[in-house]
């Protein structure tokens, strides 16, 4: 029951790592918020938790739905002590004919997003004195992939923000750390 008493909130939570975490979460005594563009599976696995779980459909390209997300959760569950951001795109193309509205998506969810999240959920953690903020990078931020370049490009982003994040409020008992799974047979693969 290492999560009694805590807070989570996780992106791209109706699926994959994301579901797995907030179920884990969950098992492990805590409360989650399962945040996610898919409101049926969202929903499905916030029912199927029960007590200390609810959905909230998110766009993570939103910078104001994080803000929302964050209020929603504190006044739900009383704070937040956990910001999963997992949320995650990806496509293909070699350069000359990736398009640019391919390019700006894929970054906007898989980078921009985690900034927006933290933005609004570091205060909460502050108020908590501290917290644990975790980040879905990949081994595609490590080292390059053929013909995946948007998603190259925005895990390397998250792998480097995250160390920023964690020199610059360490000294407030708020840990950042980043994953960087490599593939795991989840829908995003599909």
């Amino acid at each position: 029951m290492r999560f009694s008493g805590k807070t989570a909130i996780v992106t791209g939570a109706a699926s994959g790592i994301g579901a797995a975490f907030a179920r884990r979460i969950h098992a492990e005594g805590g409360s989650v918020m399962i945040a996610d563009l898919d409101s049926a599976g969202g929903n499905a696995l916030a029912a199927s938790l029960g007590d200390r779980a609810a959905f909230c459909a998110l766009d993570v390209a939103d910078p104001e739905a994080h803000v929302a997300l964050a209020d929603l959760t504190a006044a739900r569950f009383g704070g937040i002590d956990i910001l999963y951001n997992n949320a995650g795109i990806g496509c293909f193309g070699e350069t000359p004919d990736l398009a640019i509205a391919d390019w700006e998506r894929v970054i906007a969810v898989n980078l921009n997003a985690v900034f927006y999240g933290c933005k609004a959920v570091i205060p909460h953690l502050r108020a908590r004195g501290g917290g644990v903020i975790l980040n879905t990078a990949s081994a595609s931020g490590l080292a390059g992939d053929y013909a995946f370049t948007a998603y190259n490009a925005a895990k390397a982003g998250v792998i480097n923000y995250t160390r920023s994040l964690a020199i610059d409020h360490a000294h407030e008992g708020i840990r950042a750390n980043a994953v960087c799974p490599g593939p795991v047979d989840t829908p995003i693969l599909t």
